[in-house]
């Protein structure tokens, strides 16, 4: 399985293009004719107890300090490019479902599953999925709480 493989059991989900590359969470929603709440945006998040994933409606922002007091961490940034590096995908690419990613503890905040759906990318700038927010309910290592704010 290459790096960015869509992780296994979701590796059937169907696979849409777009026109052209997008990184942004503004640029993806508008491409698909989605509204911003719908795409999902997932940073990685570099704590004092390591990586993790935060997966937020499109429309939000990170609140990193309910990070850090859910897990109790002295610090919690957004992820610099040695940390993407490290886990082979740079901006516009994180997608919950690459095995890289899914090995990391996730955040996931509760807007996220009151959506009917969700979007993001696969993996890739110009393709994306759609899929039903529970289905990151499969992790092993999820928190859900509001780690956004408005």
């Amino acid at each position: 399985m290459s790096a960015n493989t869509v992780f296994s059991p979701f590796e059937k989900m169907e696979c849409f293009s777009l026109n052209h590359p997008v990184i942004t969470c503004q640029e993806a929603a508008s491409a698909k004719g989605i509204p911003l709440h719908n795409e999902l945006k997932s940073l990685i998040i570099n704590t004092s107890k390591g990586l993790c994933v935060l997966h937020i409606p499109g429309n939000k922002k990170a609140n990193l300090r309910s990070i850090k007091k859910a897990i109790k961490a002295d610090e919690a940034c957004l992820a610099g490019e040695a940390a993407l590096e490290m886990l082979q995908v740079k901006a516009g690419t994180v997608t919950p479902f690459l095995k890289q990613i899914w090995d990391l503890p996730q955040f996931i905040s509760n807007e996220v599953l009151l959506n009917d759906f969700v979007s993001t990318n696969a993996g890739v700038r110009d393709k994306y999925i759609i899929f039903d927010p529970k289905m990151l309910m499969a992790h092993t290592n999820i928190m859900i709480g509001c780690f956004h704010r408005s």
